[in-house]
């Protein structure tokens, strides 16, 4: 069976998750606020899982696709019930309350590879689509420039291989707006099937 992960690059409980690997068709959809309940606890999101990336690389700015090893040994991330971006300074995974919920990932100097992991089974499959939709949400007079990139492996330890095709530059729009919003739509490589 092939397993493909896809990554999108305080406790005050045990971190949790539900890393099965999902079959597909799937798709998330975080209108339902009552998946992540707490700080750290993936374990209503099953085949998601978010870490903050401590340690992944040297210093800020580094180009997401460049960084391919495996971050599960970071600490799991996600900062729940959150409802304004533009005051939230905590780097690496966190889940919005707004008008249309969303999760969202930022990078800090502690939090320097923030990502998540979505684990999907692509047994007996072939020509594997990943689409998405990046969001900024960030309206602060913060104009920090925010790349992504989309990376898979098969199985379930190793080091990423990234996909070129899904790689985002920039997914902000500027110094005091959230406005932008990037559809992204790839094609996996055989490799991943």
């Amino acid at each position: 069976m092939a397993v493909l992960a896809v990554v999108f690059l305080a406790l005050t409980a045990a971190p949790r998750a539900d890393t099965a690997p999902q079959t597909l068709t799937f798709g998330q959809d975080w209108t339902n606020t009552a998946l992540i309940s707490s700080d750290n606890n993936w374990s209503g999101v099953p085949g998601i899982i978010g870490y903050r990336g401590d340690g992944m690389v040297g210093s800020t700015g580094v180009d997401p696709q460049t960084v391919l090893a495996d971050g599960s040994a970071t600490p799991i991330s996600v900062l729940a019930n959150q409802t304004n971006p533009n005051t939230l300074t905590t780097g690496g995974v966190a889940e919005f309350h707004l008008a249309n919920p969303v999760v969202a990932l930022q990078g800090s100097g502690t939090a320097r590879a923030p990502h998540i992991v979505i684990s999907v089974s692509t047994a007996g499959l072939s020509t594997i689509q990943v689409s998405y939709t990046l969001r900024d949400v960030d309206g602060s007079g913060d104009n920090a420039v925010q790349p992504v990139a989309l990376q898979y492996r098969a199985g379930s330890s190793g080091p990423y291989t990234n996909v070129p095709a899904g790689f985002v530059a920039d997914a902000t729009s500027g110094p005091s707006l959230a406005t932008l919003v990037t559809p992204v739509n790839v094609t996996l490589p055989a490799a991943a099937e």
